[in-house]
């Protein structure tokens, strides 16, 4: 029994045979309409397909139906739809859900032959679909290739709790020592989720402020701080925070580790925990201004009677 063709089927195909002969021979658009009847390859070869995509950049779905069709067994289609027109996020989540190393590499260096920067080699999304993956190798040779997370993408990392992925990536982009503080939002989510492991990584790369501190304090991570002191070197400015938090076991560490700048010095003495003042004394003394200073307020406060 003969397959009865539909008669509306037959005069579209014949109008995309038309638009796909006039695209491929004078190089113009072909509507999009019959998008999907040249990606089928219903009226026309596979060489007519890559002629006439040179002319039209395509849906996310037809896009979809590019990829699903040419992406194993022809990526050179793919490599020449993204030379000439990009590729949509859609794409891309596409490439990152079939693990597609090949075309995602390719189209990082279409970016950077493009002179993208590293953090746009590939979009803020795509960035956080490759981390909520959770492919650990996939992640790292995309980050080989040149890209550089954004800042939501990184917070997204943290979010993830993959410290494989979180390892790898500090270790081979950020510069390790260096006078930059880890951002409170940062610190925030690992802090709500217990990560102290990540946290600790992240000393190797950044400095944690005294609300930082007095958090983990908080939390009971002692042994955690007095390795970040005994190891980090502490800026005056935080030092003083430090001696000005009223929170004498935090202090009582920091000064069990090493002394106070001269600045904090002085806030210790207004503190007023003459323990831990004597305790700084008889570990390792006090600059002459910090002397003259606790004798000049000695006087006022006797001078007053208060």
């Amino acid at each position: 029994m003969e397959e009865k063709v539909c008669p509306e089927r037959t005069r579209l195909l014949k109008k995309a045979k038309w638009a796909i002969r006039k695209s491929y021979w004078l190089n113009v658009r072909l509507p999009i309409e019959y998008h999907s009847i040249l990606i089928n390859l219903e009226c026309c070869s596979l060489h007519c397909l890559r002629i006439c995509l040179q002319n039209c950049s395509l849906s996310p779905y037809d896009e979809m139906l590019l990829c699903d069709k040419y992406a194993n067994d022809h990526p050179e289609i793919l490599k020449e739809y993204i030379g000439d027109h990009g590729a949509t996020e859609a794409l891309l989540f596409k490439f990152i859900e079939n693990k597609n190393l090949e075309l995602l590499q390719y189209f990082i260096d279409w970016r950077i032959k493009n002179y993208c920067r590293d953090d746009a080699l590939l979009p803020p999304n795509v960035q956080i679909e490759l981390i909520n993956s959770d492919d650990v190798s996939l992640f790292q040779e995309i980050i080989k290739s040149g890209v550089r997370l954004t800042s939501p993408a990184f917070g997204a990392l943290l979010k993830c709790g993959n410290y494989d992925m979180l390892d790898f990536y500090c270790n081979f982009c950020l510069k390790k020592n260096t006078t930059s503080y880890l951002g409170d939002k940062w610190f925030d989510i690992l802090f709500e989720h217990h990560d102290i492991k990540s946290i600790k990584l992240l000393t190797n790369f950044f400095r944690l402020s005294c609300v930082n501190l007095i958090a983990l304090i908080n939390a009971n991570q002692d042994n955690f701080i007095t390795e970040y002191f005994c190891c980090s070197e502490i800026s005056d400015v935080v030092q003083c925070h430090i001696a000005q938090s009223k929170n004498k076991r935090l202090i009582a560490l920091y000064l069990k580790n090493k002394p106070f700048a001269k600045k904090a010095q002085i806030e210790l003495v207004k503190s007023g925990f003459k323990d831990l003042l004597k305790l700084h004394y008889l570990r390792y003394g006090l600059d002459d201004d910090t002397i003259i200073f606790q004798a000049s307020l000695n006087n006022v406060k006797s001078y007053l009677g208060v």
